[in-house]
């Protein structure tokens, strides 16, 4: 069984990238945190909540066995008391009821599972009014000091079963018994130095709690750490056999039932495929919606984990119609379609009787791999194959038509400054399209690929058209288009109407080999005729090379940002620029550096005389809206 997957709504509405190569010069980069936060909570909360305290099993029955013992010896300690002579016999008798009742206790922490929180907060209370009532009934207050030495002991377990607040309460009844009998032994006669000799040493106990508790947060937090998925926040591989573990014997009955254990496993299909179409982020997000999905369709005792890569797998204790149910659910999750590209699951499921409170590492191990094995064999079948291979070329271009027939990418306007005194003297128009389907780069090959390549750059440069008239009249304007768009269709015609009001660059932008640069060049030097500058982008990589520039001749050459990056610290790329500089000043062309994006990359650029600069240093894009769409004429 597959399911038709998607990126969440919820995802950031636009990649900010060019509208031709995603470099860093020119992005605005999608916030990957923003998008895994947002795909995990409040929802994640429902596995969090009930995150099961990690605990192996033999860890936790030392810990009752401990604490089970420290409770015998608290009643041992009254018990001691009682033959000393300094009692009177009701005080007698109720201390021996008092800790005879730490037998009870000692057998429920000996035998039972651990207790649930509001059964810790009853024992601490009992344990204080416990070590309270041993403190008062001596006839010797200086005596009963040192059994408020107990408060620290218990304080040790209140740091580990309770909150920050029960441990203050705790400790602040402890403060003011260690007073109250301080202040009893002094009006009894003791000697004022020797009762606060021996209050500062009982105090001083009092402080651990609080110097172990940053330490045991620190400890927890990297166990949680070495458990969890950091991407997604569901458990991992080892953290998955941990939670499982305890969750068998979270309800586990004296006598041995038999229950149901469900394993589901899931497989993103081609996942190395979307990440390198889509690039990493976009990856990024569709295992945060599996894992968001995979958690609403999950029940809230159930253990959701990512194995790793591009692998989940969910596991149900309980009812076998429980079990089932959940797997339903799970299916139903992964088949519901989404408004971002389609990817497919691949599922498969197995499950057994399990005795209750027994072992589950073996039991689980066999199940996922009986899991796996199913769904391989649905990866085989010819029919489900070529469902998930379906990256479906009409699919591609009913998109790009939509997105067209909608008004085309919106564009964004990135200013262009004067090198030595950083005013603006240009915009480049740079498209921005919806999250979840790659760069600007990957849809306008998309579009290319699909045969409408020149609708897709035209609807581009439309909207840039209409959007500049709330740019500065003074300032030119760069719209983007590719050789071929060029040579095909009639670009005049669509720049001619603003000739006249704003001076218009045509960026002429190639990441394909141009094979009838005859053609191009005549349709360019019509454009030249009529008033429009010709630049050529991204020179110094791609197929920018010198026969394009000797071949169009342009106006204006812009440096590619892989020469500017680190230009400033790297002597050959320096040289580089240089030799190019000293080329657009033969030629008679003007050069722009763009991708600038330090103080040192703007030196450079001052320092070898460059014209003009772009980049995040000097303007980042922005939207402009149009005062008026009536200015517009096709």
């Amino acid at each position: 069984m597959t399911g038709k997957l998607a990126f969440h709504e919820e995802s950031p509405d636009y990649w900010a990238l060019r509208t031709k190569d995603a470099n860093p010069a020119d992005a605005n980069p999608v916030n990957t945190d923003a998008v895994h936060s947002r795909a995990l909570e409040p929802r994640a909360l429902k596995a969090t909540d009930n995150s099961f305290r990690v605990r192996p099993p033999n860890s936790e029955r030392s810990a009752k066995a401990l604490i089970g013992s420290l409770t015998l010896s608290f009643g041992l300690s009254g018990i001691l008391l009682v033959p000393s002579g300094q009692l009177a016999l009701p005080a007698a008798i109720f201390l021996s009821l008092a800790c005879a009742s730490t037998v009870p206790v000692a057998l429920r922490w000996f035998l039972g599972p651990w207790p649930r929180p509001i059964l810790i907060k009853a024992f601490i209370i009992w344990a204080d009014l416990g070590i309270l009532a041993v403190m008062l009934l001596p006839n010797s207050p200086l005596l009963a000091m040192s059994s408020s030495a107990m408060f620290a002991i218990v304080a040790l377990f209140a740091i580990i079963g309770t909150s920050s607040r029960v441990l203050g309460i705790h400790l602040t009844c402890a403060v003011t018994a260690l007073l109250l009998t301080a202040g009893m032994a002094i009006l009894d006669g003791a000697d004022p130095w020797a009762v606060s000799s021996r209050a500062v040493t009982v105090a001083s106990m009092f402080v651990m709690p609080f110097a172990l508790r940053p330490y045991i947060r620190y400890l927890r937090e990297r166990a949680a750490g070495a458990l969890r998925d950091p991407l997604t926040g569901l458990w991992n591989r080892r953290g998955l056999f941990h939670a499982v573990g305890y969750l068998n014997t979270l309800n586990a009955s004296p006598i041995h039932e038999m229950r149901y254990i469900g394993v589901v496993v899931i497989d993103i299909d081609r996942f190395k495929a979307i990440n390198a179409r889509f690039g990493h982020p976009s990856g990024d997000a569709v295992l945060t919606e599996v894992a968001s999905r995979l958690l609403h369709a999950a029940s809230a005792d159930a253990v959701v984990s990512r194995l790793g890569g591009d692998q989940f797998v969910c596991v149900h204790i309980g009812s076998r119609n429980k079990v089932d149910g959940a797997e339903t659910r799970i299916r139903a999750r992964l088949e519901e379609s989404f408004s971002g590209p389609p990817f497919t699951t691949s599922i498969g499921s197995a499950g057994d009787s399990l005795i209750c409170g027994d072992s589950t590492d073996a039991p689980m191990r066999r199940l996922i791999a009986l899991a796996d094995i199913e769904m391989y064999r649905e990866k085989a079948d010819p029919a489900a194959a070529a469902n998930h291979l379906r990256l479906d070329p009409l699919g591609i271009r009913d998109r790009i038509d939509a997105l067209i027939d909608s008004g085309g990418p919106s564009i964004v306007f990135q200013p262009i400054c004067d090198t030595v005194t950083r005013a603006v003297v240009g915009y480049e128009a740079l498209s921005r399209f919806p999250f979840g389907h790659g760069s600007p780069y990957i849809w306008f090959r998309d579009a290319t690929c699909t045969g409408v390549g020149s609708r897709l750059e035209l609807a581009a440069i439309d909207t840039a058209l209409r959007a500049m008239a709330g740019l500065p009249a003074d300032a030119f304007v760069s719209v983007n288009a590719s050789a071929e768009t060029i040579r095909t269709t009639d670009m005049l015609a669509r720049l001619r109407p603003h000739i006249g009001t704003r001076t218009i660059y045509l960026e002429i932008t190639e990441h394909e080999r141009v094979d009838d640069y005859r053609a191009v060049a005549r349709s360019v030097e019509d454009l030249r005729a009529a008033g429009v500058k010709i630049s050529v982008d991204d020179v110094g990589a791609g197929f920018a090379g010198l026969r394009q520039v000797v071949e169009l001749k342009p106006d204006t050459l812009k440096l590619d940002y892989s020469l500017v990056h680190g230009v400033d610290l790297d002597p050959t790329r320096r040289a580089a620029v240089a030799s190019l500089t000293a080329f657009a000043r033969e030629v008679g062309a003007t050069l722009i550096m763009e991708g600038v994006e330090t103080d040192g990359e703007l030196r450079v650029a001052v320092e070898l005389g460059i014209d003009m600069v772009q980049g995040y240093l000097t303007g980042r894009p922005a939207s402009v809206e149009p005062p008026d769409s009536s200015n517009y004429l096709d």
